[in-house]
């Protein structure tokens, strides 16, 4: 079957007259890669996203080998199984066609991700990020007022994890950290700040009772000698009503 009448049949919201629009375009992926031919032949097992009304995605900084973007808060990393959302890969696969992915962030997590434009690339970097050879630092509103630094070195799901939590400032209620972490083990921020009684602000699986409307988890940082410092802006749903006053000055650099 042609890819115009495969989207029009699987998304009956598109015509096909629009499918050949969106292809043209190259708003279309068929397994992940990027298409912009209207005829191309795919079978019922063919994988199609379809990216009409997305939002930009912020590039902080791309050379010939990466590209580091600023994903949004709930935005997947890596596409979903149900594939109900567009995830930050596929939507630079629409700009860039060929990439690969070296680390991700939790769906709930803003902030800087890292993709790697050749297989030579992907394969330097992942070995960067296994050996723990890139620091990676988070900012991270928590609840409760945390007035020192704390470091947590117990394991996540069996294996060694180390967060440090560097307080910033606090408004009696919640507190804004700076957080370090030495590897890399899923949602370890989140399972750390829990641990000590100072749960991430909307971290609903981790105890947080906050009114935040979205995780409170931001990741700011990621710096190496063979990149730089790549720094993600705070966004501006990172608000102090859900910690801070919404009047507090810039995080120190």
């Amino acid at each position: 079957m042609r890819l115009d009448q495969a989207i029009a049949m699987r998304f009956p919201e598109i015509s096909r007259r629009r499918a050949r629009e969106l292809i043209a375009a190259r708003r279309v992926l068929v397994n992940e890669r990027a298409v912009s031919i209207a005829s191309r032949e795919v079978s019922s097992d063919d994988r199609i996203a379809v990216a009409e009304d997305e939002p930009e995605i912020a590039v902080i900084r791309e050379t010939d080998d990466w590209i580091a973007a600023d994903k949004p808060a709930g935005m997947p990393t890596q596409p979903a199984r149900d594939r109900a959302q567009r995830s930050l890969e596929e939507l630079l696969r629409l700009r860039y066609h060929a990439i690969w992915l070296v680390h991700r962030l939790d769906t709930p997590t803003s902030g800087v991700v890292l993709f790697a434009r050749s297989q030579t690339a992907a394969a330097e970097l992942s070995a960067l990020f296994a050996q723990s050879a890139i620091r990676k630092t988070y900012v991270a509103i928590v609840e409760g007022v945390m007035t020192d630094e704390q470091v947590v070195d117990t394991a996540v799901q069996g294996k060694e994890a180390r967060t440090t939590f560097r307080p910033l400032r606090n408004d009696g209620v919640s507190t804004l950290v700076e957080v370090v972490i030495e590897t890399g083990r899923t949602h370890q921020i989140r399972v750390h700040a829990a641990s000590i009684h100072h749960p991430v602000a909307g971290d609903r699986r981790y105890g947080s009772g906050s009114r935040a409307k979205r995780l409170m988890l931001h990741a700011w940082k990621l710096e190496h000698p063979r990149f730089g410092v790549l720094e993600a802006p705070l966004p501006t749903s990172f608000s102090l009503s859900s910690g801070l006053p919404a009047s507090a000055p810039p995080i120190p650099q």
